[in-house]
């Protein structure tokens, strides 16, 4: 499966959507359930966003790289229009980006949005597990109350803010990978432990 260019664009920016409604409302528990709102748009829609596709094998490691190319983009696009037509949210974005200043702290809150955002995007097995739509809200809810990293996010924030460190978003996209493949992994793992008994 290619990385479709205007599927990955376009998950940017909703992500970024939900960066500035979380902004306007003043975070907390409601800008975490309207936050994702973003998200489950890019979930009903099939939208591609790096944080949940890293560890589908039907894209290649050069697809995924395109695909989170694209994603900051769009969300970095969009966070950069908002500074300018919402100059009253730039100082809460300002405050959100400057939280990612130690790089081992960014690592391990990237690592924990990872496993957030594989919980919340991974489709379930059986195909009558109902909607996808509560794994999006308490995955987002956690992630974005916890403080955790979301490598998206933070370019819309950050372009919002009109500020960042050049190492946050790269080492936050590995965290995200890393905390994906992680959970994945342990999953998976108890799962074929399960099957394989008598």
């Amino acid at each position: 499966m290619k990385t479709g260019i205007g599927k990955a664009l376009a998950a940017g920016i909703l992500i970024c959507m939900g960066c500035i409604v979380n902004l306007k409302v003043g975070g907390g528990i409601p800008g975490a359930i309207l936050f994702s709102a973003g998200l489950w748009f890019v979930v009903n829609f099939d939208a591609e966003l790096f944080t949940g596709r890293v560890t589908r094998e039907q894209y290649s490691w050069p697809q995924k790289g395109l695909m989170l190319l694209l994603n900051l983009m769009g969300a970095g696009v969009c966070g950069l229009l908002a500074s300018f037509f919402l100059p009253e949210i730039r100082e809460s974005a300002a405050g959100i980006v400057t939280a990612y200043a130690d790089p081992l702290k960014v690592l391990w809150q990237a690592v924990m949005c990872g496993i957030c955002m594989y919980l919340a995007t991974t489709p379930p097995k059986a195909k009558d597990a109902g909607s996808r739509l509560p794994f999006v809200v308490y995955g987002v809810a956690l992630f974005i109350l916890s403080g955790y990293g979301h490598s998206i996010a933070l370019a819309g924030y950050a372009a919002i803010a009109r500020q960042i460190a050049w190492w946050v978003i790269p080492l936050a996209a590995a965290g995200n990978g890393l905390g994906s493949y992680l959970i994945k992994w342990l999953l998976e793992t108890a799962q074929k432990k399960e099957t394989e008994k008598p």
